[in-house]
């Protein structure tokens, strides 16, 4: 197949590093793939470093015709069978490729915050695209709540992850030696962007609350902010000092080596209170045997079965979080319990294969449905 993926976002998180590692799968596998995305933009930037195949395109609102013209002549140019957008700009201007074109299109949505409404966007659901992908079924539910897709259009695709990448027991003294951290002293992570629907600050509290029974732990917040974010992390900074426990929390920022911090971690805890579909973080923490505990929050109760592959606790509950961190380290057989199944789980469910056998399925089915309307 010959494909693009079109992502107008400037930021850099899960979403955009998930393109990019389709990207690698799909060109490893013998698929032509392209990236489409602005210039200066983070996805672009890392597409170039890993030397993947990039078109920059300037794009300026959410239908302008110099970037739709733009579009249209790389599209043709490079014989892109199908293009896969990402985001509410990305699907408007590929709906209008697909009118014009007949070209394969599928909307991937990651996200499970509130769908945007408006005649433009409605339409754009519901007739711009082929098939839909959502990254947890609680965001096909309220496609379909919403009457902006029918279930047998929507795919959900499980958050897949390189096992080649992602393991147990793999040696990270070096690392515990880089960060200064004690060999006495049990790790607790918390890993990703800092933005509010994140939930830092909540892990912050029950940071703080453990720490006051338990003294031998250190606490690392890898990930940063964005350019819209950096009062939030501002924020997160200032508590960690007024609770003085500045001495046993550090952030580390975003580090590319992130299956190393996962790996050192005993416990890596998910604190979202929004906007959180099937982040591929627990797959990776599955895939390494290290303990999950994670808020009740999007597609989380989809991936981890409470009490069997990790601990769930209600959002923006500090206290509940910092007990099942608590009962991690201080169980270690139960903790090694639900390591053991939680890896059985992710080698079934949620390797890079899978994901992409699941992709795959929806590109083959939205180009049929391309010939389908062609020949009808």
């Amino acid at each position: 197949m010959n494909i693009a993926h079109f992502e107008t976002s400037m930021n850099w998180g899960g979403q955009e590093l998930r393109i990019i590692e389709q990207m690698e799968w799909l060109l490893a596998h013998g698929h032509q793939v392209w990236l489409i995305a602005r210039p200066g933009s983070k996805i672009l930037q890392e597409a170039l470093r890993r030397q993947l195949p990039a078109f920059p395109l300037v794009v300026k609102g959410s239908l302008h015709p110099l970037t739709l013209l733009r579009l249209m002549k790389f599209l043709r140019r490079h014989r892109i069978e199908l293009l896969d957008c990402h985001g509410n700009r990305d699907a408007v201007y590929a709906a209008v490729c697909r009118l014009l074109s007949g070209l394969a299109v599928v909307r991937s949505r990651h996200v499970t915050s509130t769908v945007r409404r408006g005649r433009l966007s409605d339409w754009v659901w519901r007739h711009g695209n082929d098939r839909i992908v959502v990254t947890a079924g609680a965001i096909r539910d309220n496609l379909c709540q919403l009457g902006l897709a029918s279930a047998e259009r929507v795919d959900v695709a499980p958050a897949g992850v390189d096992t080649e990448r992602f393991y147990p027991e793999r040696d990270v003294s070096l690392l515990r030696q880089e960060l200064g951290i004690p060999v006495d002293h049990r790790v607790v992570a918390s890993i990703g962007m800092l933005r509010p629907d994140k939930g830092q600050l909540y892990f912050v509290e029950a940071a703080a609350d453990i720490l006051r029974h338990c003294g031998k732990v250190t606490f690392l917040l890898v990930g940063e902010a964005t350019a819209d974010t950096q009062a939030y992390k501002a924020s997160v900074m200032a508590r960690i000092e007024e609770l003085g426990i500045a001495g046993q929390i550090r952030h580390v920022g975003y580090r590319h080596d992130v299956e190393c911090f996962i790996a050192l971690a005993d416990v890596v805890a998910i604190a979202s209170i929004g906007t959180e579909a099937q982040t591929r973080l627990v797959s990776q923490c599955f895939l390494s045997k290290t303990s999950v505990v994670a808020t009740r929050v999007g597609g989380l109760p989809e991936m981890i079965e409470d009490q069997r592959t990790g601990l769930l606790v209600d959002s923006k509950a500090p206290v509940q979080m910092a007990e099942a961190i608590r009962t991690c380290l201080l169980q270690p057989e139960l903790a090694a319990r639900l390591a053991d199944q939680a890896y059985s789980h992710a080698r079934q469910f949620m390797t890079s294969e899978v994901m992409m056998s699941a992709m795959l399925e929806t590109y083959q089915r939205s180009l049929r449905h391309q010939v389908q309307l062609a020949s009808s």
